[in-house]
């Protein structure tokens, strides 16, 4: 008995399993395509985690989803009228909206499902609109700083911001930082152009370029810039290229207006919404359609975003045929705790509260000096740990836009500002100087390395006061390669290059006059400054900034030395092969 117990519990616990195994197979028939798309969904996200998307990773991608939002009016308009910017249409969908969304003088009357429906109907007006001024960016390079590093394709986005001069605006690492490349601008409609680079900013990421103005769909605006800064909790959208999905929309949540994440001090603002490679150069627009922002990072779940101010006082000199005015005191600010200055004695009470009272929506940030760009204005005036109080008399705040839009006001002329140092306010008066971007606008194609001038961001990375020539990587190929030993922070990093065959190069031009004789070498010496020094054996690291001396084979059969140059009247690069001695 006790036997056939054992079995009947063995069966019941055998057609048990069974049940729970057609259980799990149904519910898996049943829910495989959500479990797929999530699972393409995870691939996504773990694969664009730069700023732009690769041409061959967007490809990918293309090939294995295809997603159709519904969101968004696709269809080409039919009438061929003018192209015209967006601010008329915005004012329609303002009073579209308004009445959409006012309220009912008779309760009794209201619809929710109506209203709801009208919201959503002018919802997708509004990004039909604002689709028609976003474009999708296709990049090549020929020749950048980076040589063993970065892509030869990405894409990116941009957006149409005047349509007279053919002017698009997206970012500077989009358009390519320190490199020679082509553009392809695809629109709304499908059409596709190319581009010429037009302006990049010295230091902050954006960037300009321009087309034919006859290439713009007849369909095509230029977005519309907001006079009204951000506010924590405001929502905003997003559209672009996220992912490699063209024309791609997000929405999402104003978080923190008050941040400075790039190298150089630059006021961002933070936003919630997915944000990954290829969204680079997106415009951030508010419910009215009008852009408050363009992004230049993320982290999936996150946005960080330039205040458009810093475009559009850019914009409007480009748009009267100049370059803009880029002016600086060589100062790198960043934010810091009021509360905790009070504490350390930094800032007395008595200046908390007026701090509090002119900007209650402060967060309780305020900006400190953060460091000295070597001999600048600001290094022998100012102190790190300086507290900006005011400049030119306006209590500056947490405000960094406008404390470097009263600099690029005040080309050549000294500027006041007020400055708490230990507690104790200081006067003190400084002129700027002018930014400029001749040293990203040549480059010099050798030996497998691209040579570059001194620059601002040089001087800013290591402390350099300059001239002198530089590269930042190598090609696996290159005789230079032997310089970026794998150290604790990384292989690409600037190295100075003193001397080669004995003789002194100070600039590019003292390295084209040499090249004709250095193609003739089966090898030369060279001098050089690593900046974050060379790792020996075990965890040492030397960072003296010392010269250190190496001899490079090279064989002159496999190289094609060429020099670039911006041309700023044709915005072409001018290029230039330098032969050798010998034919």
């Amino acid at each position: 008995m006790k036997h056939l117990l054992k079995k009947i519990t063995g069966y019941l616990v055998f057609f048990a399993l069974i049940i729970v195994c057609l259980t799990l197979y149904i519910s898996y028939i049943k829910h495989e395509p959500v479990l797929t798309a999530i699972k393409e969904d995870a691939k996504k996200l773990l694969s664009f985690h730069k700023h732009t998307d690769t041409l061959e990773e967007s490809e990918a991608i293309d090939r294995a989803i295809a997603i159709d939002s519904g969101l968004i009016d696709d269809r080409i308009p039919s009438d061929k009228t003018e192209p015209k910017k967006i601010e008329s249409e915005n004012k329609t969908n303002s009073e579209e909206k308004s009445n959409a969304l006012s309220p009912v003088a008779d309760n009794k009357n209201q619809n929710p499902a109506a209203d709801a429906s009208n919201k959503e109907l002018t919802r997708k007006k509004l990004l039909d609109q604002v689709r028609k001024g976003v474009v999708i960016i296709k990049v090549k390079s020929y020749a950048s700083t980076q040589n063993d590093l970065n892509a030869k394709a990405w894409s990116g986005t941009g957006f149409i911001v005047n349509l007279e001069k053919g002017l698009i605006a997206t970012n500077h690492h989009v358009t390519g930082d320190m490199a020679v490349c082509t553009y392809e601008i695809k629109f709304s409609d499908g059409t596709t152009t190319t581009a010429k680079l037009n302006f990049f900013d010295p230091l902050l990421d954006f960037a300009f370029l321009t087309i034919d103005p006859k290439d713009f769909p007849t369909s095509s605006m230029a977005l519309e810039f907001s006079k009204n800064p951000v506010k924590v909790n405001d929502t905003i959208y997003s559209m672009g290229n996220s992912a490699g999905d063209e024309f791609s929309t997000y929405k999402g949540t104003v978080f923190g207006i008050y941040e400075s994440l790039g190298s150089f001090s630059e006021q961002s603002f933070r936003f919630s919404g997915l944000t990954v490679g290829g969204a680079s150069g997106s415009p951030v627009f508010d419910e009215d359609g009008k852009v408050v922002g363009i992004i230049y990072g993320g982290k999936f779940v996150s946005g960080a975003a330039l205040p458009i101010s810093h475009v559009a006082r850019a914009l409007q000199s480009l748009s009267k045929g100049e370059l803009p005015s880029r002016q600086s005191l060589g100062l790198v600010l960043r934010y810091d705790d009021l509360k905790d200055a009070v504490n350390v004695g930094a800032l007395p009470a008595e200046a908390q509260t007026e701090y509090n009272k002119a900007f209650p929506t402060a967060h309780n940030k305020i900006l400190v000096v953060d460091t000295r760009l070597v001999d600048s204005p600001a290094s022998s005036q100012f102190m790190a740990g300086d507290i900006i109080w005011k400049i030119q008399g306006e209590l500056i705040g947490p405000e960094l836009a406008r404390f470097d839009e009263i600099i690029d006001l005040k080309s050549d002329k000294a500027i006041s500002l007020e400055i708490y140092r230990e507690g104790k306010l200081i006067s003190i008066e400084a002129k700027p100087y002018a930014l400029t971007n001749d040293g990203a606008e040549k480059f010099i194609q050798f030996s497998g390395a691209t040579w570059f001038d001194y620059n601002e961001k040089i001087r800013l990375m290591t402390g350099d006061k300059g001239p002198g020539v530089f590269i930042s990587s190598a090609d696996v190929t290159s005789p230079f390669k032997n310089l970026f030993k794998e150290n604790f922070f990384g292989v690409s990093r600037p190295m100075k290059i003193t001397h080669i065959s004995g003789k002194a190069i100070q600039n590019l031009a003292d390295l084209e006059k040499l090249i004709p004789e250095l193609l003739t070498k089966k090898m030369f010496s060279i001098k050089f400054i690593d900046f974050l020094g060379q790792q020996s054996f075990g965890q040492t690291v030397s960072a003296d900034r010392q010269e250190r001396f190496l001899i490079l084979k090279y064989d002159s059969k496999f190289d094609n030395p060429k020099a670039f140059s911006f041309n700023r009247k044709t915005l072409e690069w001018d290029i230039k092969e330098l032969k050798g001695n010998n034919p």
